[in-house]
């Protein structure tokens, strides 16, 4: 921990009625970071029971200080606040009722010096939940199996202890919803960037627990997201969905039409007209809902709608060879084969949209 001599450590603390911990932890705290250039940061959801004027009270003595928020409420949002404010590179976030040990926090920092980001961790080896009821320890298990696809290289998903470089996430990426600020740093961070530290929850000596059924129902809504925005191919598929139920609905009253009148126009191969008109309007729709949905917060590429349409022109092409194959040569009619035809197609269209169209701005 030697190399954070001169850097400053900014520890985010998010507090709501703490004030009887506030002490106990600032002086362990400066105990075990007393050669670290550090500065604590308290962000107070407004309590009433003088936790800032606790803080503020150790102003003279300690590098600390209190942000009060009067109208916002949530630890991941306190977190979130913290870090905009914190002069630190190097970020620590724990929790203020002492269950998350001062003494690991040198622990995490010198993980940061082969990671981008380090974990305190329950469930690696060394690690402990403590003293949790039976009942506690299933909902941690089942609330941290929900989250394995998001962060499989972690085993604590759930931790809200935790350390990493201001570089490795992109702050205003960030979606603070309910609790667990620290999975969504962990889902955000890249793959094999990640480490973790063992550590052993205490049991809160003071004050009382946050844990409630709206904070899980929080947490629910959060994983939502996040696989949302994870998996992004997910938001392209609704959204191609739509422009497929339009093109296919399209195409059906048009190939109808046309089989009716007995066009004659391109012969056997009439079917290609209507495909190309459904096809145009699905695009359209497509790159409108993409725009303000599922790339919303990207970068648009230069002539971003002008790529679109030459990307979704070319992916046309590629439809229209499968369409033509699986109707002359596999026999199958026209309304089937193009449906096939489109989802053959879409992993291709996915991927040059957001190559090619879209540059993402968030780490």
């Amino acid at each position: 921990m030697d190399r954070y001599g001169d850097e400053v450590v900014s520890i985010i603390i998010p507090t709501y009625n703490e004030r009887e911990n506030i002490g106990p932890l600032v002086k362990n705290l400066h105990h075990n970071l007393s050669r670290c250039n550090y500065e604590i940061i308290f962000v107070d959801d407004d309590s009433h029971d003088g936790t800032s004027d606790a803080v503020n009270s150790l102003a003279a003595e300690y590098p600390v200080k209190v942000m009060v928020r009067k109208d916002k409420r949530g630890l991941a949002s306190a977190v979130v606040d913290g870090i905009k404010i914190a002069g630190g590179d190097t970020i620590v976030v724990m929790d203020a009722d002492l269950q998350h040990p001062p003494e690991v926090v040198p622990e995490l920092l010198g993980a940061l010096t082969t990671y981008e980001l380090a974990v305190g961790s329950r469930y690696c080896k060394g690690g402990s939940a403590g003293e949790w009821t039976i009942t506690r320890k299933i909902v941690s298990k089942v609330a941290n199996l929900l989250a394995l696809p998001l962060a499989p290289g972690v085993k604590d998903r759930m931790s809200g202890f935790f350390a990493f470089h201001r570089r490795a996430v992109n702050i205003d990426s960030l979606n603070p919803v309910g609790w667990k600020i620290g999975l969504e740093v962990i889902a955000r961070v890249n793959h094999g960037t990640a480490t973790e530290v063992p550590y052993t929850f205490v049991p809160r000596a003071r004050g009382d627990s946050k844990l409630s059924n709206r904070v899980m129902w929080q947490y629910l809504k959060q994983l939502v997201k996040l696989y949302f925005n994870k998996y992004q191919i997910s938001n392209f598929m609704l959204v191609g969905g739509i422009g497929y139920v339009i093109n296919m609905a399209v195409y059906s009253l048009l190939t109808l039409n046309m089989k009716t009148n007995q066009t004659t126009f391109l012969g056997q191969h009439f079917y290609l007209v209507p495909f190309v008109v459904s096809s145009l309007l699905a695009i359209a729709s497509n790159y409108i809902l993409n725009k303000i949905w599922t790339f919303k917060g990207w970068n648009e590429q230069r002539l971003g709608g002008l790529r679109y349409l030459l990307m979704a022109l070319a992916t046309l092409l590629l439809d229209m060879l499968f369409l033509s194959l699986l109707v002359d040569v596999g026999k199958l009619p026209p309304v089937p084969s193009a449906a096939l035809a489109i989802l053959i197609v879409f992993v291709v269209r996915f991927m040059i949209a957001r190559r090619w169209v879209w540059s993402k701005k968030s780490v």
